[in-house]
């Protein structure tokens, strides 16, 4: 149906086909906007186009339920305001302006709490005592290697068997490279060698798919009241800021070395050429 139609007839429902949604991309692009903004627009779009209830039809209703969802799925209230933005923008695209949503997300609650090393370490400990392996080793991906949780998938046998992770960011564009440290290796290939997984993703459900967010975040929490962590705590982003913390503070440290191990090498070479040594 060309454009024009769509946004001459008022609907109660509209339906977001592959060729909407690319009549919508080149529309913005038309307007003037960037690559990178297009390629968020997309990746937006068809977050939504496969998550649509009701046979994916857009609704009246459709903005508010896609900000529930995207809030049940754990997303950052500035991703979810960033998402709604896109819904809003297709909106005025259709000509459905009543369908926009009004209210956003409040970032003031993007305050995430502080997972500290021991929490992290009480989480592993939980997970062990429970007999939750699975759980056991998310929490040490995501927490010990700073793998982020849409980095999971990229987490495969082959990567284990190489013992490093190429992740590719930004859509291919930069590939950040992570070490797998020989002891989570080691613990990776026997959980491997027991559940039988050659190739592919080694967290995946039982449908064969890669984990979600929301997966994660339920096996990690399942651990956390045994743990005595916080169930606020208990999720990929608390884990990862908690590897980020770890890994500043080992810098830190390693600098304060540095600057005293140069600091003796000055006043070693003092006594021989200092100007009131001569």
């Amino acid at each position: 149906m060309p454009v024009s139609e769509w946004k001459s007839e008022q609907k109660t429902e509209e339906r977001l086909t592959p060729e909407m949604l690319e009549q919508f991309l080149t529309h913005l692009a038309g307007k003037g906007f960037s690559q990178a903004s297009l390629q968020e627009y997309r990746r937006a779009l068809l977050l939504l186009q496969g998550n649509l209830p009701d046979g994916g039809a857009l609704t009246a209703s459709g903005g508010l339920w896609w900000k529930q969802w995207l809030e049940g799925q754990g997303f950052k209230p500035r991703t979810v305001n960033m998402r709604l933005s896109v819904w809003n923008s297709l909106m005025q695209y259709l000509n459905h302006r009543d369908w926009q949503v009004e209210t956003f997300s409040d970032i003031r609650e993007d305050v995430q709490p502080e997972l500290t090393r021991a929490e992290y370490l009480r989480l592993l400990s939980a997970a062990k005592q429970l007999g939750q392996e699975r759980a056991y080793l998310l929490i040490k991906a995501l927490g010990g290697i700073g793998l982020r949780i849409q980095e999971l998938s990229q987490l495969t046998a082959e990567a284990v068997q190489k013992g490093v992770i190429y992740s590719e960011c930004q859509n291919g564009m930069t590939t950040r490279v992570l070490r797998l440290p020989a002891v989570l290796r080691g613990e990776l290939l026997e959980y491997m060698k027991r559940e039988g997984i050659t190739k592919g993703p080694i967290f995946i459900t039982s449908g064969g798919k890669p984990l979600d967010r929301s997966n994660v975040g339920q096996s990690i929490k399942r651990v956390s009241r045994d743990a005595r962590v916080a169930e606020e705590k208990a999720n990929p982003r608390c884990l990862w800021k908690m590897y980020l913390s770890t890994q500043e503070g080992i810098k830190a440290n390693l600098t304060i070395l540095l600057e005293q191990a140069y600091d003796r090498m000055l006043e070693q070479e003092q006594l021989t050429t200092g100007w009131e040594n001569g």
